[in-house]
């Protein structure tokens, strides 16, 4: 289950993360939750949707694939139209079948099945005001949550395909979906994704579309929950394997960064190793191993992404974050002088030095230290960049 989306059993819960979603949601906020890849706000987001608080419903989207406004609305609309919501639905409002029929044929010219959306016309597209004729139709007193999981790919590719003023267009559709007062009372809406959103409308200049959402981060476990999430992980495995207090600490040494993904691929290199020598407590020597371990070929595909990730940016910003990457892992953090100098370069000099370091901090590569420098965010991807991204 490393690295894909936790269920129920599987789901290490994150109280703190959970309980500050939950405030922002019971202020009325329409929130843009900020975090990095590979840092579980998916798994979190599908498990409150799985068991919300009272008086609240959610509907979860993921649209990365979606290229076109056409086929963000439509993705949207037929999750309305799945059985799994509108069972949902019908468990709070009694919903009848003249009622879901009432809700299928509030748009025109289109026919809705299990299968998806059929058009009367090959000429109809789907947009915002679509949505809110559905939404108003929609008569619950329990507030519905619409999670919109990977919106920023939406927007850049809009933006790559169609240029800047169909980007404008398209935000200022959401943004009118979040300032209706029709809807406001009713809807609230959870915006997410591994690209930061702020980054890329302060780059695109359409900052302002999105101010009347409130950012929520996710943040790192603390060394509590952390030792906690150990054992969590350990009562999954099915192999004899203890860990002294001292051991479990010298894990977390390793690992830095107290995101669950990092302490559990360090885990499973462990138990690996363990398995392979009859190890059943580990010392931290075989701690060390099982580390080194991390970086053989059979075990790259958990870091191979951070190098594809990059690829969504331009050639020129493609080159100078690699620069930035490279220098940070050999001298272990970067000042803002130096970002500067490595931007004097002919081949970068017309690169947004500010939106590509913003994109590395929000995908998860690097961090601000007190001292206004950056450094890898966990000490394993400096490790993996060092050895094999910067060749």
């Amino acid at each position: 289950m490393t690295g894909q989306v936790a269920y129920g059993k599987n789901y290490f819960p994150r109280e703190k993360d959970e309980k500050r979603i939950w405030r922002r949601l019971n202020h009325g906020s329409h929130l843009l939750l900020l975090a990095p890849r590979r840092v579980g706000k998916t798994s979190l987001l599908r498990n409150l949707e799985l068991a919300p608080n009272d008086d609240y419903v959610f509907l979860y989207n993921i649209v990365q694939s979606c290229s076109t406004v056409h086929e963000y609305y439509e993705r949207i609309i037929e999750n309305l139209f799945k059985s799994e919501f509108t069972d949902r639905l019908n468990k709070f409002t009694n919903w009848g079948k003249d009622a879901l029929t009432d809700f299928r044929n509030s748009i025109k010219g289109l026919n809705f099945s299990e299968a998806g959306i059929e058009f009367d016309s090959q000429e109809r597209t789907l947009t915002h005001k679509d949505l809110k004729t559905l939404l108003d139709k929609i008569k619950i007193r329990e507030k519905l949550i619409i999670v919109i999981d990977e919106f920023p790919d939406v927007l850049e590719k809009i933006h790559k395909d169609q240029g800047h003023g169909a980007a404008e267009i398209f935000l200022s559709g959401c943004r009118e979906l979040w300032q209706d007062p029709a809807l406001d009372q009713k809807i609230q809406f959870i915006f997410t994704g591994s690209i930061g959103l702020d980054s890329l409308v302060h780059k695109l200049n359409l900052s302002d579309l999105i101010n009347v959402l409130i950012n929520v981060t996710v943040d790192p476990l603390n060394e509590e929950k952390a030792f906690e999430f150990i054992e969590f992980i350990s009562r999954k495995s099915q192999e004899e394997i203890t860990f002294s207090d001292e051991i479990k600490t010298y894990i977390l040494n390793k690992v830095s960064w107290y995101m669950p993904y990092y302490i559990e691929i360090l885990l499973l290199s462990i138990e690996d190793y363990c398995c392979e020598n009859d190890i059943i407590e580990p010392n931290p020597n075989d701690i060390d191993k099982a580390y080194e371990q991390l970086f053989s070929q059979n075990y790259l595909a958990n870091f191979n992404h951070w190098a594809e990730r990059l690829e969504r940016l331009e050639k020129t910003e493609i080159s100078f974050a690699h620069e930035v990457l490279n220098y940070i892992a050999i001298n272990e953090t970067i000042s803002p002088q130096k970002i500067h100098n490595i931007k004097e370069a002919p081949q970068v000099t017309s690169v947004n030095s500010n939106y590509v370091v913003e994109c590395l901090i929000h995908d998860g590569y690097i961090f601000e230290t007190a001292n206004r420098e950056f450094q890898f965010t966990s000490p394993m991807l400096k490790e993996w960049w060092g050895r094999y991204a910067n060749k």
